[in-house]
């Protein structure tokens, strides 16, 4: 659906913050969609203005991109091999022992993926 110029037609909420999901429901134009990718605690709620609803906007949750994960893997791998998808700058490993760290480097954006190992 075309939109009224108003706001942007999707927003992506990525914090697991309600009040940020809030917000990029809040900017949709008429008709938008905000996609949810942030991974918030079990029971965490968020408060949204009904009426926004009622124009057409919308929240859609979205899991590992609402890929199919046995033809999307192997194309992950293949982007891999031809150097197209470099992975292994996306992670930084971790000793089990060092999880608490591990936790806080992701917490501060300073790991993308951290990765624990079980050596």
């Amino acid at each position: 659906m075309a939109g009224t110029g108003l706001g942007p037609d999707y927003t992506l909420e990525t914090t697991a913050v309600p009040s940020v999901l809030r917000q990029a429901v809040d900017v949709l134009t008429n008709g938008g969609t905000c996609g949810v990718i942030g991974a918030a605690v079990l029971g965490t709620e968020v408060s949204l203005d009904m009426s926004s609803l009622l124009f057409g906007r919308s929240v859609r949750g979205i899991v590992e991109g609402d890929s199919v994960p046995r033809l999307f893997i192997p194309q992950l791998v293949e982007f891999h091999r031809q150097g197209r998808f470099p992975f292994d700058r996306l992670i930084r490993t971790y000793a089990f022992e060092d999880i608490n760290q591990a936790v806080e480097d992701s917490e501060k954006g300073t790991t993308l993926k951290p990765v624990l190992t079980f050596d």
